[in-house]
C-alpha cells in the first residue's frame, strides 16, 4: 500500500495535480473517501481505477445497482 503515484503511470496532468495537492504515495490518499477522491480535478475512469487498486479498495464500493 506504499505505491508511489508516479509508478501508476497516470496521465501527466492528473499526476501533476495530485503532487501539487501533496499526495506522493497511495498511503497519502487512503484517508479520503471515494467521493472525495473523485472530486479532485482530473480523476476519472482509468486513473481512478488505478488509484483505487493501489489504495486497496473497490473503485465502486458503496454504490447501489439500479
Amino acid at each position: 500500500m506504499d505505491t508511489k503515484l508516479t509508478d501508476l503511470k497516470l496521465k501527466p496532468a492528473l499526476l501533476a495535480e495530485l503532487l501539487q495537492l501533496g499526495f506522493e504515495t497511495s498511503r497519502d490518499m487512503a484517508h479520503l473517501s471515494n467521493a472525495e477522491c473523485l472530486r479532485i480535478p482530473g480523476i476519472a475512469g482509468r486513473g481512478w481505477r488505478k488509484i483505487a487498486a493501489a489504495v486497496g479498495r473497490e473503485p465502486f464500493s458503496g454504490m447501489r445497482k439500479k
